[in-house]
């Protein structure tokens, strides 16, 4: 098996409700575009420090959590709006240990996005469940 990486667009998600009441511009909501390893044992989208920093994210509370290394307490950050391909959600975002570790796309993005990994191509696709469109479940 390879592995999948995705391009990822994340933007402050309280910079946008900013420039959508005219407090600031839209050229000044704080985003950026990220290339992220799909990693269906992470739970989150894990940013390195570095970018969330830069994407000014608001810090919401620390977590444990377990890893092959161990059990750590991470941070997790509110007010993120991440797209990947034509798909919109927001979401916590939690904070990997150091700016070395790469930005990854945990299950938790990808079941809510309806995005599953194809085994072949080793690309994103469409959940074939919902003939590839975005269902969300209700149970």
């Amino acid at each position: 098996m390879g592995r999948t990486s995705e391009k990822v667009m994340i933007k402050n998600y309280g910079d946008m409700v900013l420039a959508n009441k005219g407090y600031i511009k839209p050229g000044e909501i704080r985003s950026v575009e990220i290339d992220a390893l799909v990693d269906t044992g992470a739970s989150y989208l894990c940013l390195p420090p570095k970018v969330i920093k830069e994407l000014g994210l608001e810090f919401a509370n620390s977590t444990p959590v377990k890893t092959g290394n161990g059990k750590l307490e991470l941070r997790l950050f509110d007010g993120a709006k991440m797209t990947i391909k034509d798909r919109t959600i927001q979401m916590q975002v939690m904070e990997n240990l150091n700016d070395e570790v790469p930005a990854l796309i945990g299950y938790l993005v990808l079941e809510t996005m309806d995005w599953v990994v194809n085994p072949k191509t080793q690309e994103l696709m469409g959940n074939p469940l919902n003939d590839g469109k975005w269902i969300m479940d209700m149970y």
